[in-house]
């Protein structure tokens, strides 16, 4: 797909979609090991996973929510340099205090600077790329990040077993920090200050406001939202209790953790080539609940499957499903979603992930020592199912599908 891809002989993308490339690496390298060392550090407390997980959460989300306005207002080049060069000294911060306090307090600020990064590189994708190759930009990045579901946890579950610590890992992780702001620097972007209909053109609460109004205008987006709202809260819960269950349930290690995240990923990028193809012949709206509906029906199948190699071909088939629908919603929000309002639905999108993402963690930390892993992902993926159900009969879903 790649040789005979358009959109990557745009100069200025390319250099965009490196330098997220190589800053993503480090970042998912570095999350797989912050598990490892916080379940470490916590004498295998899964509350501590809990907490670690929604105070990055809560930074990340903080960051989203400035992010969107900051990318109506600002040069969206510069904020993405800017959100890279602050987590450099918060990582070299990582390689000698290793309190656990100050370690999940220092992920979250990774995480905040996380938040505010990812709408303005959504958006400006569609500032720097014509509009026919969008669809195309979006499949290579969900590609992409299906690439590093891959590579960065096996990376960093086999680094940081390896060394028995994460220094080696951090080291990585600057490495591409530095990468991804030589090639910002790079990119040759113009920013043209762009118009707002905020009525206070200078009140970013005002911007929020307003997107949240767009948002709850269009019944299609509030389906879409409400569906992502339950994908978030269930995988919010999953995550900080994957290495738990590989060692509980799947009597495993920090190697295999990695792989069975990896296989997620290898799934990815077959799901993220798929989307391609799939997003030319059917709607995005219905690829996007078409890949809701699986995950729904692959994670009770998942957690009941205790051979490890069984279950890593399921959570491999879960990969496949998770990079089509996440391709196909951006497809959809590129197509159906007004420039002026496209930062903003992007922060919204991301919000509507985080917060469950959160609330879920804190439910990891307050019930992680009393019930067994096992029972806690099994009445997840109960309500998981009967969410869906419930979302499919709501009205905004057909407006989804009829667009």
């Amino acid at each position: 797909m790649f040789k005979k891809s358009e959109v990557l002989k745009n100069p200025e993308f390319f250099k965009l979609y490196l330098a997220g490339l190589t800053s993503e690496l480090g970042s998912f390298i570095t999350d797989t090991a912050m598990m490892l060392f916080v379940f470490a550090l916590s004498n295998q407390n899964k509350s501590f996973l809990g907490i670690s997980r929604a105070i990055f959460l809560f930074c990340y989300t903080l960051g989203s929510l400035l992010g969107g306005p900051l990318g109506v207002r600002f040069n969206k080049r510069n904020i993405l340099i800017f959100s890279e060069v602050l987590r450099i000294p918060i990582i070299i911060s990582l390689m000698f205090f290793h309190d656990i306090y100050f370690v999940m307090i220092a992920n979250g600020l990774i995480g905040l600077f996380t938040g505010i990064y990812n709408p303005s590189r959504q958006t400006l994708i569609n500032e720097i790329v014509p509009e026919k190759n969008i669809k195309e930009a979006n499949s290579i990045f969900g590609t992409t990040m299906a690439v590093l579901h891959l590579g960065g946890p096996l990376l960093g579950a086999t680094i940081y077993s390896y060394f028995h610590g994460v220094f080696q890992v951090l080291s990585l992780d600057l490495l591409t920090y530095f990468l991804g702001i030589i090639l910002l620097f790079k990119i040759n972007f113009k920013h043209l200050k762009g118009h707002t209909h905020s009525k206070n053109t200078n009140n970013m609460l005002a911007d929020f406001i307003e997107g949240y109004r767009y948002v709850r205008s269009r019944a299609d987006l509030s389906a879409m939202l409400l569906f992502t709202l339950m994908v978030g809260f269930c995988v919010g819960m999953l995550v900080p209790l994957l290495y738990p269950f590989i060692v509980e349930v799947l009597h495993k290690g920090g190697q295999e953790y990695g792989v069975n995240i990896s296989l997620f990923g290898l799934g990815g990028i077959i799901g993220g080539w798929l989307s391609g193809t799939l997003n030319r012949r059917f709607r995005a709206s219905k690829l996007f609940l078409i890949g809701v509906i699986a995950e729904a029906v692959i994670m009770p199948l998942w957690i009941r499957t205790n051979n490890f190699w069984l279950n890593c071909f399921v959570i491999f088939i879960w990969g496949i499903m998770v990079f089509i629908r996440i391709p196909s919603q951006l497809n959809y929000i590129s197509a159906h979603v007004p420039k002026e309002y496209m930062t903003r639905v992007y922060a919204f999108l991301d919000l509507v992930f985080v917060v469950p993402n959160i609330s879920a963690g804190i439910l990891v930390a307050l019930i992680g020592n009393k019930l067994s892993t096992y029972e806690i992902l099994n009445i997840t993926s109960i309500i998981f199912i009967l969410l869906v159900g419930f979302g499919l009969t709501a009205r905004g879903t057909r407006s989804l599908l009829e667009k």
